[in-house]
């Protein structure tokens, strides 16, 4: 065998040679194991902990460190970081080309444009206290209507606050878009930071970097007291606030309506009755009052005035609808709750001086990556060094392809495609998730769990998913961003602001979606399920090692001799392979469109619900499965205990769960038709796991883990890489029995499809 298993089958007494004790076998082999696990040496077993016994070799390389730009490290960041560099020299040709027009004046950035910052240039985030200074000004107008003039100047230089408008197709109809409003505005990475023990190191974090922003910046620019004012501003906004496992419902908290319908309903605006339990004794739901409604009416106007979307909605709604086919004005609101409670918190003169110290923060944040050295770093210190572990910033160079990225990642995206992407990996990429549907599909079909009403309803939305590989077939165009040699950073962050917000936001509304728009780059080291657009999308950044290999002396990970030679087939290896990473991708995206959330909209997109109840019951058990199962906690330096909540991770926990299931059994598939002998089955089963179990492995500081428990929906790579104890074929693979820490009785396992 390709590993060593430790049984235990008899409890003969051995004596100890000096004589003085004796131990049994049973004894003697958990005492190996507590050594083991002390000493961190590799488990003998793979059924005790799958994922460390697959990754062995590199968790306890002491070479491989997380470098110090990155909080962690492990095959995703180490992609990224591969693409990133080579970004980077891109950029650095361009810079040498001189090009000119939206092409010379954007890449050519150049690479050292932060090191051009200096300690003296205060102009940026002046300026902007400057501008929230005047629009706060009450002498032409009440206070109300002064908030909602800087909110709706927020909205359009992208700053956080409160109250954040977005365009989002429309639920019951998704080929049109509709004007959104929701909840916004934190600056920690959840609700839970604010109010949890845990979490109070990071909240005297946050106030010391308050107080250091003050000192930066001058604290007679600033509200008296503005680090305490900030962070009592944020509290009483975070307690409005959803948790992040609550946010993750939001088909069951949304309201189409009208601005009219905000006002004089909102009492009756859709929420999460379980979002009540957050506010303890006091939970029973908001009342706004017929006073309240007037004063909240006339600021609601006023900011969709300054914002000029009543013209907007009625002009784009002309052009694109024919007369009565649509409601010219519409939008989606998110958590009533919210919007029930938010305006005591706005209204609430005892909060006046806290409220515009939380907005003289979010000013200064925008502007602090284009100010003063100081000021960059200071933001970089909580953020990245004591909130995620990241001890280093990165490059100049990298942070400029970021930033080109971030203001024309379409533009730059065409260019890497080129160099880096070709049709041949576009064509394989498609074969497979032809072959991970029709599994998929058969799996609907088969499934002993689902009536044939919902299987018929399924398998039809299957049927239209659309999948975008590579690179878009229509590149988005920049035109109207005029940048001009010599433009500062600061300057062209504007410009790109402006741009954003006339090209993204006020020309869509109330537009049809473009179906043909991306939402990540090329370059983006990642993949997507859209719901709303029922597509699955993977960017060529993703498709190369450790996710998709050409030839099988690409592989780094360890796979055993015995298995290469019970295979004994290199075509057949790298199947096992790529199957195991990303077929296995490709299948999870595929499963968010039948996740706990995906499973809400149909075939077209539109939030429908298509299941029987039968069905639905069966689903959520299934579910109820997934949340029991035993998931793991995290000690951190500080001995604190922070655990995974399965509530916010099990979208991704289901999606892995089919992303491994359908892949194996399209490896299955592909190793029948070759004939496989059953030795060289179980060799493939192997090689694929590990394949797995490589794509998630991963270090990480305290700080990242600690961050992610809390707010990411991605469970850590550990986790992930475990998962595989639901699969049966992994217990074949590795002998498997009841007692080893990966067992899981068959009945408890969670098997969809």
């Amino acid at each position: 065998m390709p590993y060593e298993r430790t049984t235990v089958k008899t409890t003969k007494t051995i004596t100890n040679p000096n004589g003085s004790k004796t131990v049994t076998t049973h004894v003697k082999a958990i005492y190996k194991k507590l050594v083991e696990i002390i000493e961190k040496k590799r488990p003998g077993n793979p059924a005790q902990d799958f994922y460390t016994f697959a990754n062995y070799e590199w968790l306890n390389d002491p070479n491989v460190v997380i470098p110090a730009e990155y909080p962690s490290w492990g095959s995703f960041i180490a992609l990224f970081d591969a693409s990133l560099k080579n970004q980077v020299g891109l950029l650095q040709e361009l810079v040498a080309a001189d090009l000119e027009g939206v092409d010379g004046a954007i890449c050519g950035l150049g690479s050292g444009k932060w090191n051009g910052l200096t300690d003296s240039d205060v102009a940026p985030v002046h300026e902007a206290l400057a501008t929230l200074e005047a629009h706060l000004a009450t002498e032409a107008s009440n206070d109300d209507d002064a908030l909602a003039r800087y909110l709706a100047l927020s909205q359009e230089l992208g700053i956080a606050s409160p109250i954040a408008f977005d365009i989002v197709p429309d639920f019951a109809d998704p080929k049109n878009n509709l004007l959104s409003v929701g909840a916004a505005g934190l600056s920690l990475p959840s609700r839970d930071f604010y109010f949890e023990d845990n979490f109070k190191e990071k909240r005297e974090f946050f106030i010391a970097h308050l107080n250091n922003v003050a000192q930066l910046v001058g604290a007679d620019r600033l509200v008296e007291d503005f680090a305490e004012a900030v962070l009592r501003f944020e509290t009483r906004l975070a307690f409005i606030n959803m948790k992040s496992d609550q946010a993750r419902k939001y088909t069951e908290f949304y309201t189409t309506t009208t601005l009219d319908g905000i006002i004089n309903g909102i009492n009756d605006l859709s929420f999460l009755d379980e979002k009540l339990d957050n506010y303890g004794l006091d939970s029973a739901a908001a009342e706004v009052s017929e006073e309240e409604k007037v004063r909240i009416g006339a600021f609601l106007n006023c900011l969709y005035d300054k914002l000029n979307l009543r013209s907007t909605l009625a002009a784009n709604y002309a052009a694109n609808y024919p007369e009565g086919t649509k409601k010219p004005e519409r939008i989606i609101v998110f958590d009533g709750d919210y919007f029930q409670r938010i305006f005591a918190v706005l209204f609430n003169e005892d909060n006046r001086e806290d409220l515009k110290a939380y907005l003289q923060y979010k000013a200064i944040r925008a502007t602090s990556s284009f100010s003063t050295k100081a000021l960059d770093a200071e933001f970089f210190d909580l953020y990245n060094r004591k909130l995620r572990g990241q001890k280093e910033a990165q490059s100049a160079e990298k942070r400029t392809v970021a930033l080109v990225n971030e203001w024309v990642g379409f533009l730059f995206g065409k260019i890497y495609v080129a160099r880096y992407f070709s049709e041949a990996d576009k064509e394989t990429v498609s074969q497979l998730i032809r072959e991970v549907t029709a599994v998929m599909d058969e799996s609907i079909a088969n499934n002993d769990w689902m009536t044939a009403a919902t299987k018929e309803q399924g398998r039809a939305k299957l049927q239209k998913f659309k999948q975008k590989i590579g690179f878009p077939d229509k590149w988005k165009e920049y035109d109207a961003l005029l940048i001009e040699a010599g433009d500062s950073l600061w300057n062209i962050k504007k410009k790109v602001a402006a741009h954003k917000f006339n090209q993204d936001f006020l020309r869509k509304v109330n537009s049809p979606v473009d179906k043909t728009e991306w939402f990540m780059t090329p370059q983006t080291v990642n993949a997507y399920y859209s719901p709303l657009d029922n597509e699955i999308c993977f960017p060529a950044a993703i498709i190369q090692p450790p996710f998709y290999y050409k030839a099988a002396d690409q592989v780094t990970f360890q796979i055993e001799d015995a298995d290469r030679e019970a295979l004994n087939n290199d075509e057949l290896l790298l199947a096992a392979v790529n199957f195991g990473a990303i077929s296995a991708v490709i299948a999870h995206e595929i499963t968010h469109g039948f996740d706990d959330q995906g499973r809400a909209f149909d075939g077209e997109g539109a939030v429908r619900d298509w299941w029987t109840e039968e069905d639905a019951n069966l689903f959520k058990a299934k579910c109820d499965l997934m949340e029991k199962q035993d998931w793991s906690f995290f000690e951190s330096s500080t001995k604190k205990f922070h655990f995974l909540n399965p509530k916010l991770t099990m979208g991704e926990n289901l999606a892995d769960l089919g992303g491994i299931s359908l892949s194996v059994q399209a490896l299955e598939k592909r190793l029948a038709q070759a004939g496989v002998t059953p030795e060289g089955r179980l060799a493939a089963l192997r090689i694929f796991f590990s394949s797995w179990a490589n794509g998630w492995k991963e270090k990480a500081s305290d700080a990242f883990i600690v961050n992610q428990l809390a707010s990411d929906p991605h469970a850590p790579g550990h986790v992930r890489g475990n998962l595989v104890k639901n699969i049966d074929q992994f217990y074949e693979a590795y002998e498997v029995k009841e007692g080893d820490a990966m067992y899981i009785a068959k009945e408890n396992r969670v098997q969809m499809w």
